[in-house]
């Protein structure tokens, strides 16, 4: 009981003062970046959060300027993030490219909650 108003209380004053917690994989390789996103995933709907930002970044640092991870890290959420994903948005800047994701949890976890199975890869 007591843990829950802590988790309400936490996220409500996040979002008063705009803080999400923030996965960055910038200069990530693919297979690093969903085992990094997978990671965070678990620990952020361990630890009550119900929302989240990753950030894979536009492509402009990637050789030839693809971004590889702006298509992996989305199809990686709809495909294997089901433990944990609700559902996410990409979040496109003013010319309309997006170059990270916020991704509402679901409900429930605890510290002690480990995944359902471990997801495979991109």
């Amino acid at each position: 009981m007591g843990y829950q108003w802590w988790t309400d209380l936490r996220q409500a004053l996040r979002e008063l003062l705009g803080v999400i917690p923030t996965l960055d994989l910038h200069g990530y390789g693919v297979q690093e970046a969903v085992e990094a996103t997978e990671r965070f995933l678990h620990d952020a709907h361990a630890h009550g959060e119900t929302v989240v930002r990753i950030v894979y970044g536009k492509g402009h640092g990637s050789p030839g300027g693809k971004a590889v991870l702006r298509e992996v890290i989305p199809r990686w959420l709809d495909r294997a993030g089901g433990t944990w994903v609700k559902r996410y948005e990409r979040l496109p800047d003013t010319t309309g490219a997006d170059g990270s994701v916020r991704v509402w949890l679901r409900r429930g976890g605890g510290p002690d909650r480990a995944p359902a199975s471990k997801p495979g890869g991109p």
